[in-house]
């Protein structure tokens, strides 16, 4: 997400297809490393959605119990409406506790669940981008033409681009660490969202009932509702409590990449003397 970029070793690895020794060479190396880190990439990416599928299942089977409890619900509350002759007979409250049940669940995989197993693979990601990053560097290091002060050039390259890597490491540490940490920002906050529009749920569906079988004109008007209102707020200060910490979270972050962009700056300055 914030790759680094080499400005100081690019202008250093500048040099002709002439002044090469063995472009052929040099372009077939090049490839053999797209290779191998397509590869290195292809294996995560299957294990990746091995543990998805998983996770999908898990969904299923949830969703699943989720609808048989709603069924047998509805059922009950067909009966007791058949038998009592009233719409006030069904289990408002409970549908709503539903409705949170399958909220949650979403929260629980897509908040917690999927950015867990997502931030153990992109670690991995990074990784062997980091690693082929570093090989690239170092063959374009030896392209430097021979001259004067072609071995000093050469060695200097060398330093930026494992300094780049070390820097590069810090970078990607820091981008997972943010999205661990948002991902746990958005999951208790989430909660707190689902628990608001459960209630809302829960308010409007027992009112409706209540009105059922009474004239237009007595039918419930939420916005008018002084309950509904109230909690109508709850949902939305939980929802701007969530913004308002992703924005905080970010820029803690961003001071931190500042902090290690900084630092690079400095360390490349001490190698290139400028």
């Amino acid at each position: 997400m914030h790759s680094l970029k080499l400005t100081a070793l690019s202008l250093l690895l500048v040099a002709s297809a002439a002044a090469q020794a063995d472009p052929a060479a040099f372009e077939r190396a090049q490839k053999d490393i797209e290779r191998k880190e397509s590869r290195e990439l292809q294996k995560v990416d299957q294990a990746q959605e091995q543990e998805r599928i998983k996770l999908r299942a898990r969904e299923r089977d949830e969703l699943a119990k989720i609808q048989r409890d709603i069924n047998t619900t509805a059922m009950t509350s067909t009966a007791a409406v058949a038998a009592t002759g009233t719409m006030t007979a069904v289990n408002t409250a409970k549908f709503a506790d539903y409705k949170l049940a399958q909220d949650e669940l979403s929260n629980l995989l897509h908040n917690q669940l999927e950015p867990e197993m997502d931030g153990r693979f992109n670690r991995d990601r990074k990784a062997i981008n980091r690693k082929y990053a570093l090989e690239r560097a170092k063959l374009e290091a030896q392209q430097i033409p021979d001259g004067e002060d072609a071995a000093k050039q050469r060695t200097q390259a060398v330093k930026l681009a494992d300094l780049a890597a070390k820097f590069q490491e810090q970078l990607d540490n820091v981008d997972l660490e943010q999205e661990a940490e948002a991902a746990k920002l958005r999951f208790s906050h989430t909660t707190k969202i689902n628990a608001a529009e459960r209630d809302l749920a829960a308010l409007v569906a027992k009112h409706v009932m209540e009105q059922a079988g009474k004239n237009a004109a007595a039918m419930y008007n939420p916005s008018t509702d002084p309950d509904f209102n109230r909690l109508t707020a709850v949902r939305d200060d939980a929802k701007n409590a969530l913004q308002t910490a992703l924005d905080e979270l970010r820029a803690k972050f961003d001071v931190r990449r500042t902090d290690i962009n900084n630092a690079l700056d400095d360390e490349k300055a001490k190698i290139t003397g400028g």
